[in-house]
C-alpha cells in the first residue's frame, strides 16, 4: 500500500526527532506536503458531507502541525551546528530572515555593552529613514510625514510609500493597510 502524505510527513518528523544531526528531506518535500494541501482544501468546497469536511479540516491541521514541529527542528539543529547550507532551499530562504534579525540584534547588543553611540545613532537615523508602501482604505487628506516632506492627498486603495512611522499610525488607526513586495514576503 502507498504511503500517505500524512504518514509521509510523520516519517520524516519522527527521524528529525530520533536523529542528532539534520535527517537528509527529499528535496521535493514541501513541495508534495503543498499539492497534498492543496488537493485537500479543493475537496472541503466540493459539496462533501460536513463529516467529511471535519475529517478533511483535522487532517490539513495535522499536517501543519508536523511540518511545522519538523520545520523548527530543523532550523534548530542547523543553527546550533551552523549547518543551514544543509537545509533544504525553501528552509534556508525562510531562516535567511532569521539570520539577518541575528547579526543585527548581536551588533545592537554588542554596540550597547561596548559604548558605541554611532551605531545606535546610525540604527536611529536608518529606521527614521525606512519608507513602507501603503495601500489607502480611507481617503486621506494631505500629511506631513516624520522626513518633514508632503504626502497626498490619498483616495481609497491609491498607494504611496510614506515614512515608516507614519504608516505605522495609519494602519493602526485603520486608514491603510501594508502592503508587501515580493522580497519581503
Amino acid at each position: 500500500m502507498a504511503e500517505t502524505i500524512l504518514e509521509f510527513v510523520k516519517r520524516h518528523l519522527d527521524d528529525e526527532v530520533q536523529s542528532e544531526v539534520l535527517h537528509p528531506l527529499p528535496a521535493d518535500f514541501y513541495s508534495r506536503v503543498s499539492q497534498y494541501s492543496q488537493k485537500l482544501r479543493r475537496s472541503m468546497s466540493s459539496g462533501n458531507s460536513e463529516a467529511t469536511n471535519r475529517l478533511v479540516a483535522r487532517q490539513t491541521e495535522m499536517i501543519e502541525s508536523m511540518t511545522r514541529e519538523l520545520f523548527n527542528r530543523r532550523v534548530e539543529k542547523a543553527s546550533r551546528g551552523n549547518a543551514y547550507l544543509q537545509l533544504l532551499p525553501e528552509e534556508r530562504y525562510v531562516c535567511s530572515t532569521r539570520q539577518r534579525f541575528q547579526k543585527r540584534f548581536d551588533a545592537f547588543i554588542e554596540a550597547l555593552s561596548t559604548g558605541q553611540p554611532s551605531f545606535i545613532e546610525f540604527a536611529h537615523r536608518r529606521e527614521s529613514a525606512r519608507n513602507t508602501t501603503v495601500r489607502f482604505t480611507k481617503r486621506i487628506n494631505e500629511l506631513i510625514g516624520t522626513d518633514l516632506r508632503r504626502y497626498g492627498p490619498f483616495e481609497v486603495d491609491d498607494l504611496a510609500s510614506i515614512p515608516a512611522s507614519n504608516a505605522d499610525i495609519l494602519i493602526a488607526g485603520g486608514d491603510a493597510v501594508e502592503v508587501y513586495s515580493r522580497e519581503e514576503s
